[in-house]
């Protein structure tokens, strides 16, 4: 009689197993091997950039459906994130079992060797430019930069339409801009062109833009009517504001290309715990783990997961805001834009 091959029997023992008492593993496209290396890993520690109370309700959400995992979060801005796993990795101390924060930082440390190349079974769900193209990342949730306005002082019908109605006379000393918007400016000068997107950066300038720090205080300077209209806001958290506080505040939705930022989500060279952070890279990229991102009132990266409202991307030309040719040009971006619009 011929012995059957160890793995088989395994592989039939689990199938049978399941089917006979209705049990219902986690991770059908993770390999047995993946997830008894995880139970005996035993640990996750997760480094991001997402608010603690976010990171921790995500981080305990992938906890039910693995409940032999303990895990640990180091959660601070994205830069003091990056700057921590940078240290420790000088130091070769590798803590980090996950490392997600803005995907500028994330491809950073691509560039630099430390985040290892994981084809993971979700990554057929994303499409080209929301995703590493050898796999070292994945975009978590979308971020798409938008004009943000006040609706007490504009009227919808003649709020503008795009970046070029901001060239108006009308507008000029009303506009608001993030003073460190370098992701938008390289984009905006991609899609335009790099002659007529400089024109286009010089005569807005001339608008005598109000430069704040932070989407945040600017949604909010909105809000007051201290600025009535703002470049480069996020889409769901003017509309969050709007739906749920009532907010006097309204974004425009472009007929042109969306330039939209992304929040990655990447496992560090040295995990620790490989298994364990494989499993919820799975779990993060899921149809399952991207739903959860809609109560944060986010916007999941995963095309098949709808935002609430939809509206945040449906009749979108989404413009995924790729990182490698800005950071390489990165000095002489940060330059221009400093110069053009006279930020110390």
């Amino acid at each position: 009689m011929l012995s059957m091959p160890k793995s088989i029997r395994v592989s039939l023992c689990f199938l049978f197993f399941t089917a006979t008492f209705g049990v219902s593993f986690p991770a059908l496209g993770q390999s047995i091997d993946v997830i008894e290396g995880a139970k005996k890993e035993g640990q996750l520690v997760y480094y991001t950039g997402m608010e603690l109370e976010q990171s921790t309700i995500f981080a305990n959400e992938f906890a039910k459906k693995y409940p032999f995992i303990k895990h640990e979060i180091f959660r601070a801005s994205g830069e003091k994130v990056l700057t921590k796993y940078l240290t420790e990795a000088r130091t070769k101390t590798y803590r980090a079992d996950i490392f997600q924060a803005s995907v500028i930082q994330v491809s950073q440390l691509k560039g630099e060797g430390l985040v290892q190349k994981y084809v993971s079974s979700e990554n057929k769900a994303y499409p080209e430019g929301f995703k590493d193209r050898e796999g070292y990342w994945y975009a978590f949730y979308l971020l798409p930069y938008v004009i943000g306005y006040n609706t007490n002082l504009i009227p919808p019908n003649e709020a503008p339409k795009s970046y070029e109605d901001l060239l108006n006379p009308k507008w000029k000393g009303k506009i608001g801009l993030e003073a460190e918007s370098y992701q938008w400016f390289f984009h905006l000068l991609k899609i335009m062109g790099k002659e007529a997107g400089l024109d286009f950066m010089k005569r807005l300038a001339k608008q005598d833009l109000q430069l704040r720090n932070g989407t945040a205080l600017l949604l909010q300077l909105v809000i007051s009517g201290e600025v009535p209209i703002s470049v480069v806001l996020n889409n769901n958290q003017v509309e969050y504001a709007r739906r749920t506080k009532g907010a006097p505040a309204d974004w425009v939705r472009f007929k042109g290309p969306t330039i939209t930022a992304f929040n990655a989500i990447s496992i560090p060279a040295k995990a620790p715990h490989p298994n364990t952070a494989r499993l919820f890279l799975d779990f993060s990229l899921s149809k399952e783990g991207q739903a959860i991102l809609k109560r944060f009132n986010r916007v999941p990266a995963r095309p098949d997961v709808t935002p609430d409202p939809p509206g945040l991307v449906e009749g979108l030309n989404l413009y995924p805001a790729r990182p490698e040719e800005l950071i390489a040009n990165y000095k002489e971006t940060a330059a221009q834009f400093k110069e053009i619009f006279n930020v110390p």
